[in-house]
């Protein structure tokens, strides 16, 4: 049976899945639905016709957490450690990236500078967490060398969190040594790099302008 994956290439759940796909080696078809007006028969496999999801013959698979672990268990579950309290922390780090992910929305959706320093205090108040964690020290991931879905997680904040502060500053001057380096790790990966659409600088300001019109970040493009 075939595994097909339904994206849209800008969505950062679906940049995590692909990213997942592409680095296990797991052979699929990439299928890009865009926007909202999505088919009908799409419903039978996402209720919400939402994306990412997945389909294996008659079967359909949605939500990214699910479909990355899914993906991982194909490939004998080797991006996560091997032991059950370890996968455990990795799990809850993941759930993390999600609330972190959901702040950055916040600040891109900004209506005011007071908003958007609110959303940013609480995201780094987060980030200072991982800060304090075992990362490992000149790895590429979370947990050493080899990517793990704590990265995947990661990976599409980083991308955006390093546009959005060619916008505006959100990390302070000083501090998140670690958190920097292993966002810069992350984002030098070819399997990163391939996951990130070539115009998304052009789309990302095109994001901001549609959906936060006058908002504190879109004035941002014009001084930028």
């Amino acid at each position: 049976m075939e595994l097909e994956l339904f994206l849209f290439d800008f969505c950062p759940y679906c940049q995590r899945v692909s990213m997942i796909a592409d680095h296990l080696g797991i052979a699929h078809q990439a299928i890009q639905l865009g926007g909202s007006d999505r088919p009908t028969w799409f419903g039978e496999i996402s209720p919400h016709k939402t994306v990412p999801a997945l389909r294996m013959g008659t079967v359909g698979i949605f939500d990214s957490s699910v479909i990355a672990e899914y993906l991982n268990e194909l490939a004998q579950g080797r991006m996560l450690p091997e032991t059950p309290l370890e996968r455990a922390v990795c799990r809850s780090w993941i759930g993390q990236a999600g609330h972190c992910q959901g702040l950055l929305t916040q600040i891109c959706l900004a209506a005011s500078q007071e908003d958007f320093e609110a959303g940013r205090k609480e995201l780094v108040g987060t980030l200072e967490k991982m800060e304090n964690l075992p990362l490992a020290q000149g790895q590429s991931g979370f947990n050493g060398a080899e990517l793990s879905l704590v990265d995947a997680a990661m990976a599409p904040l980083f991308t955006r969190l390093a546009h959005i502060e060619t916008l505006h500053p959100i990390l302070p001057s000083i501090g998140l040594e670690r958190v920097r380096a292993w966002s810069d790790r992350l984002l030098s990966e070819s399997v990163v790099i391939r996951s990130v659409p070539q115009n998304f600088p052009m789309r990302f300001q095109g994001f901001l302008k549609n959906k936060a019109p006058g908002g504190f970040l879109t004035t941002r493009l014009t001084s930028a």
